[in-house]
C-alpha cells in the first residue's frame, strides 16, 4: 500500500514538474539526443572490447595494441558527446531552475496574510532557494545514472559471453547490495523530512538575526540572542548527526557485506578456474570489471535515493505552488473609476483568540477625511487590513462603491487603495526603483512632485547619487521618518483614490509631521484618506473621528463635539496634552 502511495507520489510530482521542464524543448531535446548516444557507446564498449580480448591469441601484441587504439577512441568520442550534453545541461538548468523560483515567488505573493504570519520566513526562504534545485536535480541524476546502468549492463551482458556461473553470483550479490541500501534509503528519508522542517526554522531565525542586528545590539540582547541562535543550530545539528549515523551504519554493513562478495568472488573464480570451467585471462577480465558489476544496481538505488528527496522537496515546492498553503482568490469584480466610499456593515472579526472587532458599523463618504483612534489593539489596523483584503472579512460586510470587498479581485482592489503602514518595507533598491514599484510609468515630473508633497525631495538631493542611492537591506541607510516618507511618496505617485495611513507619521518630528498633514489635508478632494492616529493632533482637523475601545465603535463625530460627549476621546486628549 505504501509502495503505490509512494509511486502515486512520485508520478504526480513528476507530471507536475514536466510543465517547468519541457519549456526549453531544444536544449532538451539535445541533451536526449546525446544521451542517447552515449548510451550507445557505453553499451558498445565493454561487449566489444570483451569480445575482442576473448579473440586474441596468446603473443598478438599488435592485435592487443589495436583493440587499445579502438578503446581509446570510442572512449574519447563518448568523453566529448558527453562534456557537450552536460553544457548544455548546465544552461538547460538554470533557465528551468529560475522559472520555477520566479513561479513560486508568484504563488508565495498570493498566500493569505494570514498563512504568512502563522510560518516562519524560512518556510519560504529554504523551499525557493534549495527545494527547487532537487526539482531539477532529479532529471540531471536520472540521465547520469542512466547513462551508468546502461554501461553497466553492457558490462554484465559482456559477463555472459565469459562465464554463466560468475554472471549469476554477480545478480545475486548485486540484488542483496540493493535490498541492504532499500532499508537505508526509507530509514534516511524519514529523518530528512523531520530535519528540513527544523532548517526551515534555523533559517528563518537567522533571517530575523540578520534584520534585527540594529535592535540586538540596541537591547544589549547579543548573549540571550546567542543563546537562542546557538539552541537552535544545535537542535539541527543533532538531526543531522542522527542522519549520518544511520547512513554509517548501513555503509558499515554494506561495504563489510562487499567484502565478503569480493572474498567468495575469488574463491568461486579458483573453483571455476579448477574445474576448467574459466580460464585466468577470463579471469583477469572478470576482476577487472567487477567493481562495475556490482555497482550495478547501485546506480538504480543512487536513482532511488534522488527520487525520494526529489519527493520531498517537490512536495514542499507544490505545497506553496499548489494547495499547500491558502491563497488569495483570484478572481472577483474588477472595479475602476473607485469613488471612495466605504461602508462597515455588522463587521466582526478575530484573528483566532476572541474577537478583535465587535459588531462594527461605520459609513465614510468619497472624500473624506477620518481619522481613527483608540488604545493600542482597539481594532485599528485590523479595519485597515479588512479595507486592503489582507485578511478576509469572516462576519458581517465591507463595502466599496456599495460592492463587497469579498466579491472584488484583489489586484483591482489593492489597485485603487494605497496603505502606508507605520513600519514601511523599503527594498533593497535604489530609492527611485523604491518608489515606481506600483507604477512603473511614472514621469519624473509626477514622481519629484510626490517626494515634495512626502518631504522626502530634498533629502534625496542630498546624496551622492540622488534618487539612483542604494538604500541598502529594509532601507537600512535611511532614518525611520525617511523611510515613512519614502513610502508616502510611494503611495502618492500610486495614484489611489483612497489613501489609509496606519501611524504612517509617528516617527517624523514635529515639524515634518506638520508638513506632512498639511499634504495629506491639501491632496485632491476627491481622494478618501483614513488616519489612524499615533498623535491626536494628526486627525483633529479630520472631517470626522471614529473612537475605538475594546473592538467596538464608541462614538464617531468632529473633534470638537467628541470633546464635548465622547469621554474616552477626552481621556485620550487629555493624556496627550500632559504629555507635551
Amino acid at each position: 500500500m505504501k509502495k503505490k502511495r509512494d509511486f502515486s507520489e512520485t508520478k504526480n510530482n513528476l507530471k507536475m514538474s514536466w510543465k517547468f521542464i519541457k519549456n526549453n524543448k531544444k536544449k532538451l531535446f539535445f541533451i536526449v539526443f546525446l544521451s542517447f548516444l552515449v548510451s550507445l557507446l557505453s553499451v558498445a564498449i565493454p561487449i566489444f572490447t570483451a569480445k575482442l580480448l576473448l579473440s586474441l591469441s596468446d603473443g598478438l601484441l599488435m592485435e592487443l595494441v589495436k583493440v587499445a587504439g579502438f578503446i581509446l577512441i570510442i572512449e574519447v568520442s563518448r568523453n566529448i558527446i558527453n562534456t557537450s550534453m552536460r553544457h548544455i545541461y548546465d544552461y538547460y538548468v538554470l533557465d528551468t531552475v529560475t522559472e520555477i523560483q520566479m513561479e513560486m515567488f508568484k504563488e508565495t505573493l498570493k498566500i493569505r496574510t494570514s498563512e504568512i504570519d502563522k510560518n516562519t520566513s524560512g518556510t519560504f526562504i529554504e523551499r525557493i532557494n534549495n527545494d527547487t534545485n532537487e526539482i531539477v536535480n532529479v532529471f540531471d541524476v536520472t540521465i547520469s545514472s542512466f547513462l551508468d546502468v546502461i554501461s553497466n549492463f553492457g558490462v554484465l551482458i559482456a559477463v555472459i559471453f565469459i562465464s554463466y556461473p560468475m554472471f549469476f553470483f554477480f545478480v545475486i550479490t548485486s540484488f542483496i547490495n540493493a535490498f541492504i541500501n532499500h532499508k537505508r534509503r526509507n530509514k534516511v528519508f524519514e529523518q530528512q523530512k523531520k530535519y528540513r522542517k527544523m532548517r526551515e526554522k534555523k533559517t528563518g531565525l537567522i533571517s530575523e538575526v540578520v534584520r534585527g542586528v540594529k535592535d540586538i545590539k540596541l537591547l544589549g540582547a547579543e548573549e540571550g540572542m546567542l543563546d537562542k541562535t546557538k539552541a537552535q543550530l544545535k537542535k539541527v545539528n543533532k538531526e543531522m548527526i542522527i542522519i549520518n549515523k544511520t547512513s554509517r551504519v548501513f555503509n558499515f554493513l554494506f561495504w563489510n557485506i562487499r567484502d565478503v562478495f569480493d572474498f567468495l568472488f575469488i574463491l568461486f573464480g579458483v573453483y571455476l578456474i579448477r574445474i576448467d570451467s574459466l580460464s585466468i585471462s577470463n579471469f583477469v577480465i572478470l576482476y577487472t570489471y567487477r567493481g562495475r558489476i556490482e555497482n550495478l544496481l547501485d546506480y538504480f538505488n543512487r536513482m532511488a535515493d534522488v527520487l525520494k528527496d526529489f519527493n520531498l522537496s517537490a512536495t514542499r515546492v507544490f505545497e506553496i505552488l499548489d494547495k499547500g498553503f491558502k491563497k488569495e482568490k483570484i478572481n472577483g469584480t474588477d472595479i475602476e473609476n473607485v469613488k471612495g466610499n466605504i461602508e462597515f456593515k455588522e463587521v466582526s472579526f478575530s484573528y483566532g483568540d476572541g474577537d478583535v472587532l465587535k459588531n462594527v458599523n461605520f459609513e465614510i463618504k468619497p472624500g473624506e477625511r477620518v481619522g481613527f483612534v483608540g488604545a493600542s489593539g482597539s481594532g485599528k489596523s485590523t479595519i485597515f487590513n479588512l479595507i486592503t483584503g489582507l485578511y478576509e472579512v469572516q462576519n458581517g460586510s465591507v463595502l466599496i462603491d456599495g460592492i463587497d470587498v469579498n466579491d472584488i479581485s484583489l489586484r483591482s482592489l489593492r489597485k485603487n487603495i494605497s496603505l502606508i503602514p507605520q513600519n514601511p518595507y523599503i527594498f533593497n533598491f535604489s530609492i527611485k526603483d523604491n518608489l515606481v514599484l506600483s507604477n512603473k510609468n511614472v514621469g519624473e515630473a509626477n514622481m519629484i512632485d510626490a517626494c515634495r508633497k512626502a518631504q522626502i525631495y530634498d533629502r534625496i538631493m542630498e546624496f551622492d547619487d540622488k534618487f539612483e542611492t542604494e538604500v541598502g537591506e529594509g532601507g537600512v541607510t535611511l532614518s525611520g521618518g525617511e523611510k515613512q516618507r519614502v513610502a508616502i511618496a510611494r503611495s502618492l505617485i500610486k495614484n489611489s483614490n483612497i489613501i489609509l495611513f496606519d501611524e504612517a507619521t509617528s516617527a517624523l518630528d514635529n515639524i515634518t509631521q506638520n508638513k506632512i498633514q498639511e499634504a495629506i489635508y491639501g491632496l485632491d478632494k476627491d481622494k478618501t484618506i483614513l488616519i489612524i492616529a499615533h498623535r491626536l493632533s494628526t486627525v483633529i482637523n479630520c472631517d470626522k473621528i471614529v473612537v475605538l475601545d475594546d473592538g467596538k465603535i464608541i462614538d464617531i463625530a468632529p473633534h470638537e463635539i467628541l470633546l464635548k460627549r465622547c469621554s474616552k476621546y477626552k481621556e485620550l486628549y487629555k493624556f496627550e496634552e500632559k504629555s507635551k
